[in-house]
Formats: C-alpha cells, sequence, structure tokens
C-alpha cells in the first residue's frame, strides 16, 4: 500500500513539474533594403523568385494531398472488403482514420533562400531575441518585453 502512494507521489510531481512556466522568448527579423538602385532592383527579383518558390511549395502540398486522399479512399475501401461479414460494427474503422495518415511536406525553404538572395544583393538583415513572458523568472529577473543577448546580423 505504501508503494503505491509512492509511485502516486512520484507521479504528481513529474506531472507538476511539467506545468512550471517558464519564460518564453520571440525573435523578431528586420531587413534592411540596398540604398543602390541596382541593389533594389536585385531584391525585386528575389522577391519574384521567392514568390514563384512559395506557389510552387503549395502546390507540392495540394498534390500530396490529393494524391494523399485518393490512396487513403482506395484503402478504406480495400480494408472495408477485407472485413468478415460478421465484423463488429462498433470496431470498424472510419474513412478519418485512413486520412489521418495523411503526411505531406516539402523540401522547399523560400525564406531561407529569400534571404541569402536579399544578402546577396547588398540588404543587411539583424534579429534580436525578447523575453515576452514570464521574464521575472528568468536570473537575474527582468521585465517582460526585455532584449535578451544581441542583435545579430546574418
Amino acid at each position: 500500500m505504501m508503494t503505491r502512494f509512492i509511485v502516486l507521489g512520484c507521479m504528481l510531481a513529474a506531472g507538476l513539474a511539467g506545468c512550471v512556466p517558464s519564460p518564453r522568448f520571440e525573435t523578431t527579423t528586420n531587413y534592411f533594403s540596398p540604398v543602390s538602385e541596382a541593389g533594389k532592383l536585385c531584391v525585386a527579383q528575389c522577391r519574384q523568385v521567392q514568390s514563384m518558390c512559395e506557389s510552387a511549395r503549395e502546390l507540392a502540398l495540394q498534390t500530396c494531398r490529393a494524391e494523399g486522399l485518393t490512396r487513403a479512399h482506395a484503402d478504406y475501401r480495400a480494408y472495408l472488403k477485407s472485413l468478415p461479414k460478421d465484423y463488429n460494427k462498433k470496431k470498424m474503422k472510419t474513412l478519418s482514420d485512413f486520412e489521418r495518415e495523411i503526411s505531406c511536406s516539402s523540401n522547399l525553404y523560400c525564406s531561407s533562400d529569400y534571404d541569402q538572395c536579399f544578402k546577396s544583393c547588398g540588404g543587411r538583415i539583424e534579429q534580436q531575441t525578447f523575453c515576452v513572458k514570464d521574464c521575472k523568472l528568468m536570473k537575474p529577473p527582468q521585465p517582460d518585453g526585455v532584449a535578451v543577448g544581441p542583435k545579430t546580423t546574418l
């Protein structure tokens, strides 16, 4: 009986430890365009390339989802055909069970490519991290909204 209380106490302590608030941080990114006309034209081309990249990324994701739905429907029909006639309908899978298995991602990283293009045109990118919530829990305690760490130039 005592062992149960010890195990329960440990589980409760572990659960509460996960609920302890911690500071939340956000990073802001500022883009400083080049001043020359050639640099500005170059950045405009970077934006066009980024737009095309994002369109291609979205098309790839939509295509993946459509193909996934087609597979899910085919798998569901095959599943239904494989069930014995006296199968318990309460335990039967639904189409949404098969649709949940669809996983799509893209290997196109448009924003990092844009950043590289932007910098190659003579632009500058700066990032700054701020503590935005529960900053008083930092050591030493800080007010919410304080900048943490140096500004970095990418």
